[in-house]
C-alpha cells in the first residue's frame, strides 16, 4: 500500500475511538495555544502530561514531544514555548493530560496481517517493549477467556499475578480491554494497526496513556467461491492421465515420469503425448492429447514453456479437468513471469480446468500406483502419511528417502510449486476428508488465502494430526513498520498464532518435521506430558533431563511399588531414580532381561504417560526386539514407546529401527529428538482434549 494512503490519527482522536470501544484511557484535553492549555491544567488538576498531538508525530517521546509531571503553571509554560519551537513546521496542537497514577506498564497492540487478517498483542511495555520483546499474539477477535489465556503466555506473567510484594493486577480489566481491542480490529476493516503503549494496569482498574492509530484504504474482499474438495481428487486417483511431452530420451523429464508410473504400477490408463514418434516405453504415443481415445482427466505437462497455453487449450478441447504444469519461468521467476502466470491460470479456469504447478513434479499416491516426480524413484510403501509441499524435494530426494529408509508409508504427496491455482487449502480440505490419510505433513513458504486457510487448518486438525514446517521466519524489514506492535507481531509471530487458534502442530526444521510426523502415524496420542526414561548411558539420563525441560516434559519421580519391582534387576547399590541408568543391571542381567523389565515397570506406573529406551549401540546391545517388548507394550496399548539410540554400525541401526518398527515405535538417533517428537504429540492432544491444560 502506497504511504498516501495511509494516514494516522493523532492521540486525541486514537483516544477517542479507544473510549468508543470500552478501552478506558485517561482524561486528556485538546489545546490550540498556551492559553488554553493552562485552562485545561486547571480542569484536570495538576499534576498533568502535555504532549504534542499531530498525525504526523507518531513517537513523541523520542522526538522531545512529551513532558511529564507538570506541576504548575510557570512550567506548563515553559512546557508549550518548547514544544511550539520544536514542532513549527509541522501542524499541531497539544494533549494536556491527568498525570497516571505508577502501575504496571503494559502494552496492547492490534495489527491487520496481510494473509491472515487483524491479530492482536499483548505484554510487557513502557520504554523497554522491543528489548524485552515479551509479547502474546493472537488472531482477532479474541473471546476474554482467550484474552487471559494470551496473558499468561507472557514470561512476566508472575509480574501481572503480584510478584513478591506487588500486588496483582486486575487481570480481568487487562483482558476486557484486549477484547475490545479485537473486536474494535475485526469491525474496522480500514484500520492498519493500534499501539497502546503504556496501557497501565492497577489492582482495581487499567488505563490507556498513549494510543497510536493508523488508517488506510479498506481492502476488504468479498467472500470467495471455493472449488469443491472433489475437484482434487483426478490428482491423485486419474482413471486415465496423458502425458504431454513424453519422451524416449532417458534423461529427459517426460521419459522418467513415465518409468515411474510403469515402475509404481499406475493402475488407471497411460497416454504419451508426443507427436514424434510412434511409441515409447511400448506404449503408443499420440500426437495430441486430443487424439487419445476415451476421456482423461488428468493432464501433466512437461514441456518447454512456449507452447504450454496451446496445450491448456487442447487438454479444454479434450475435457481434462486436471492438470499438472511441471514447466517453470513464471512467478518463480519475477513480476513478468507472474503476470503471464495469471492469464494462464484464468484460461484454465474459465475451461473448468484445475492446474497444480506451474513449476511442480506432481503427485504420489502409492495405493494407485501414481507417481509423476521427474526424479528416478522406487515404489513407496502405501501408509497413513500425506504431504503437501511447495518445493520438489518431497517427491524426489525425501521421497526416495522415505522409499528406502520406510519411517512410515505414504498416503498421498502433492509438490504444488508455484500455487497458481491449486494451493495448501485446497489439499488441507481434501486431505481432511481423504479415509487413507490419518497423518498431514506440510511444508510451507507462505500462505496465499488467510482466514481460508485458518478455517482448513482448524477442519482438518479437529479430525487429524497436522504437522506443518515453514521457511521465511526472519523479519526482514520490520523497522519500516511505524508501531511497536507491527514490529513485534512480525509475520512469522503470526502463523505461532495460526498454529495455536487451528491446532496445527509446527515443526522448525526437516529433521524435526520428519521425526513428529513418525511419532504421530505409529503411536497412541498422550495421555499426559508424564515420560520414563531407561539408558544405557548416563549421558542418555543427562541429555533427556535438558530435554524434558526445554520442551516441557515432565519426568515424574518413581513411586515404591515402582521401586520395589526394579530392585529385582537393579543392584542394591545402585541409584535408582527417573531417568534410570541400567548399565550396573545389565552388567548382571544382560540387555534383553534388563530392558525388557524396567520398561515394564516404568509403564506400569499410572502417572507416566510414554517410555523412551535408549541405546548405545553395540553387539551387546542386538537382541530379539519383538521378545523382549512385544508384551511390554501391549499391556499398554495407550502409552505411546520410543526408542533412541546412540552410534552404532549400519547394520546395529537397522536393527533397532526394524526391530521396534514391527512394534508400532519409531527409533531416533538421539533421545533429544524423541523427547521432541513426544512433547509434540503431547500439544496436539491437548489441543484434542485429551490432556487438561
Amino acid at each position: 500500500m502506497p504511504k498516501t494512503d495511509v494516514t494516522t490519527l493523532n492521540e486525541y482522536e486514537g483516544g477517542a475511538l479507544l473510549r468508543d470501544w470500552g478501552i478506558p484511557v485517561i482524561d486528556g484535553v485538546l489545546a490550540g495555544d498556551g492559553r488554553e492549555a493552562s485552562e485545561a491544567a486547571w480542569k484536570l488538576g495538576y499534576p498533568v502530561a502535555l504532549k504534542v498531538c499531530s498525525g504526523a508525530v507518531l513517537h513523541k517521546t523520542d522526538q522531545g514531544g512529551v513532558a511529564l509531571d507538570i506541576t504548575d503553571a510557570e512550567d506548563l509554560d515553559r512546557s508549550v514555548l518548547r514544544m511550539g519551537m520544536l514542532f513549527r513546521d509541522i501542524p499541531h496542537a497539544f494533549l494536556v493530560q491527568k498525570m497516571a497514577r505508577p502501575g504496571l506498564e503494559l502494552i496492547l497492540g492490534a495489527r491487520r496481517d496481510p494473509v491472515f487478517g487483524p491479530v492482536v498483542l499483548a505484554g510487557i511495555g513502557g520504554i523497554f517493549t522491543e528489548i524485552l520483546s515479551d509479547t502474546a499474539i493472537d488472531l482477532a477477535p479474541l473471546s476474554r477467556p482467550a484474552a487471559l489465556s494470551m496473558l499468561r503466555r507472557l514470561k512476566g506473567y508472575a509480574l501481572l499475578g503480584g510478584y513478591r510484594s506487588q500486588t496483582a493486577i486486575d487481570l480481568t480489566a487487562v483482558a476486557t480491554a484486549l477484547n475490545n481491542l479485537s473486536r474494535l480490529m475485526s469491525s474496522r476493516s480500514d484500520i492498519l494497526e493500534i499501539d497502546v503503549n503504556p496501557f497501565i494496569a492497577y489492582p482495581d482498574g487499567a488505563v490507556a496513556v498513549d494510543a497510536l492509530v493508523r488508517l488506510g484504504v479498506s481492502r476488504a474482499r468479498r467472500g470467495l467461491r471455493h472449488p469443491d474438495p472433489a475437484t482434487v481428487a483426478p490428482f491423485f486417483n486419474p482413471r486415465a492421465m496423458a502425458l504431454i511431452g513424453a519422451s524416449r530420451s532417458p534423461g529427459k523429464g517426460g521419459n522418467i515420469i513415465l518409468r515411474n508410473l510403469i515402475k509404481a504400477g499406475f493402475q488407471g490408463r497411460l497416454h504419451p503425448i508426443n507427436p514424434t514418434v510412434k511409441e515409447i516405453l511400448g506404449m503408443q504415443a499420440h500426437g495430441n492429447v486430443r487424439d487419445v481415445p476415451g476421456p482423461v482427466d488428468l493432464g501433466m505437462i512437461v514441456i518447454p514453456k512456449a507452447s504450454v497455453p496451446e496445450a491448456i487449450a487442447d487438454c479444454a478441447a479434450k475435457g481434462v479437468t486436471n492438470v499438472i504444469l511441471s514447466t517453470g519461468g513464471y512467478s518463480d521467476m519475477g513480476e513478468e513471469g507472474a503476470q503471464e502466470q495469471k492469464v494462464l491460470v484464468e484460461q484454465a479456469r474459465k475451461a473448468g480446468i484445475r492446474i497444480m504447478g506451474p513449476n511442480s513434479i506432481g503427485t504420489l499416491n502409492p495405493s494407485a500406483g501414481l507417481a509423476t516426480s521427474i526424479v528416478g524413484i522406487e515404489p513407496i510403501k502405501a501408509g497413513g502419511v500425506s504431504l503437501i509441499g511447495q518445493s520438489g524435494v518431497f517427491s524426489s530426494g525425501w521421497g526416495r528417502w522415505i522409499a528406502d529408509f520406510k519411517p512410515f508409508g505414504l498416503a498421498k504427496v502433492a509438490c504444488i510449486g508455484n500455487k497458481g491455482d491449486i494451493n495448501e487449502s485446497d489439499l488441507l480440505e481434501y486431505l481432511a476428508g481423504d479415509p487413507e490419510t490419518t497423518t498431514i505433513g506440510m511444508y510451507l513458504e507462505g500462505v496465499v488465502e488467510g482466514r481460508r486457510f485458518v478455517k482448513a487448518a482448524r477442519t482438518a486438525s479437529a479430525k487429524k494430526p497436522v504437522v506443518v514446517v515453514k521457511s521465511g521466519r526472519s523479519e526482514a524489514g520490520a523497522a519500516a513498520i511505524a508501531s511497536h506492535t507491527g514490529s513485534l507481531a512480525g509475520s512469522d509471530a503470526v502463523f505461532d498464532a495460526v498454529c495455536r487458534r487451528t491446532g496445527l502442530v509446527r515443526a522448525h526444521d526437516s529433521e524435526a518435521f520428519f521425526d513428529t510426523l513418525s511419532a504421530f502415524e505409529t503411536l497412541p496420542l498422550p495421555r499426559g506430558n508424564r515420560m520414563g526414561v531407561l539408558s544405557i548411558s548416563g549421558m542418555g539420563c543427562v541429555v533427556t533431563t535438558d530435554a524434558a525441560e526445554e520442551y516441557g516434559v515432565v519426568l515424574p519421580g518413581l513411586k515404591a511399588a515402582t521401586l520395589r519391582r526394579l530392585r529385582e534387576v537393579m543392584p542394591a547399590w545402585a541409584p535408582v531414580r527417573n531417568p534410570i541408568d541400567i548399565w550396573s543391571a545389565i552388567e548382571q542381567h544382560g540387555s534383553k532381561k534388563t530392558m525388557s523389565h524396567i520398561a515394564g515397570c516404568l509403564l506400569d506406573q499410572k502417572d507416566i504417560d510414554g517410555l523412551l529406551v535408549i541405546f548405545v549401540l553395540m553387539p551387546e546391545s542386538i537382541f530379539d526386539i519383538s521378545e523382549a517388548f512385544a508384551d511390554v507394550i501391549g499391556r499398554h496399548p495407550h502409552k505411546p514407546v520410543f526408542a533412541s539410540y546412540y552410534g552404532g554400525t549400519a547394520k546395529e541401526i537397522a536393527h533397532i529401527h526394524e526391530g521396534f518398527l514391527s512394534l508400532g515405535v519409531p527409533s531416533y538417533s538421539t533421545p533429544e529428538r524423541a523427547v521432541y517428537a513426544f512433547s509434540r504429540m503431547v500439544e496436539y492432544a491437548r489441543f484434542r482434549g485429551l490432556i487438561r491444560r
